[in-house]
């Protein structure tokens, strides 16, 4: 562990918690998982911290097997689920609770397992575990020689750098605020809509229709062909006179 990383190179980890400018804090399980704690790097590979919310994550998938999911469910299973810093059984906060459900009614009543909001969720759920799910694009991770030959600044934050901020800290006591949120979605897939759900059974019904139809029109003609074979066979037989 480095502890000494600089405010700039924080932020482009995406490590950096600017929720509240005058008292600036690290995330903590996206400061773990960073780049700038793997031991050891490569061109195929990186050996790093396990990210424990990947743990989690798998739990909740197996116990629920949907990607849409009731919050009432989930809330359940939540309750119930222990981490290495979180004791379980307990009791969530009315807070997570509402949040939770205004994720689903974004989603037509059920959260999507894989998105940015139910991530944001579960890093207020399990704050030392599940890291902060930033929007993509506005974080850059990059090891630390990385950094420094694009950005051509030291990773580490010089010493008169660490005593301003120890200066600047306010140590007001700490009082209970709502929980750092921002309600943009972001999704690995999109439900299939109800309009769109209908468009495609249509489809799918045409298609039937035709194919059944190519089918009739084709047992038709060999019918056909087959009849109309045997009448001309059937003509070319000798026909005995009788006398």
């Amino acid at each position: 562990w480095q502890f000494s990383e600089s405010i700039a190179y924080l932020r482009e980890l995406g490590a950096l918690d600017e929720s509240d400018p005058a008292n600036l804090a690290v995330l903590i399980p996206n400061y773990v998982n960073s780049h700038s704690n793997c031991v050891a790097s490569s061109s195929v590979y990186s050996v790093c911290c396990i990210n424990e919310c990947e743990g989690l994550l798998s739990h909740l998938e197996r116990e629920v097997a949907a990607p849409y999911v009731e919050p009432e469910q989930l809330l359940a299973i939540v309750a119930d689920l222990p981490s290495a810093s979180v004791q379980a059984p307990r009791v969530l906060s009315e807070e997570l609770k509402s949040k939770l459900r205004e994720v689903a009614k974004k989603h037509s009543g059920k959260v999507p397992l894989h998105g940015r909001l139910f991530a944001q969720w579960l890093h207020h759920a399990y704050p030392r575990e599940c890291p902060f799910p930033h929007f993509a694009g506005k974080t850059n991770p990059m090891t630390a020689d990385e950094w420094m030959q694009s950005r051509h600044q030291s990773v580490t934050a010089s010493k008169k750098d660490m005593l301003q901020v120890i200066q600047t800290a306010t140590h007001a006591p700490e009082t209970k605020r709502e929980l750092p949120w921002t309600a943009e979605e972001e999704l690995l897939t999109t439900a299939p809509k109800p309009a769109s759900m209908l468009v495609s059974l249509l489809r799918q019904a045409c298609f039937l229709l035709a194919a059944a139809a190519a089918c009739i029109a084709f047992g038709r003609d060999v019918v056909a062909k087959a009849f109309f074979a045997r009448k001309a066979h059937a003509s070319l037989l000798p026909i005995a006179q009788k006398q």
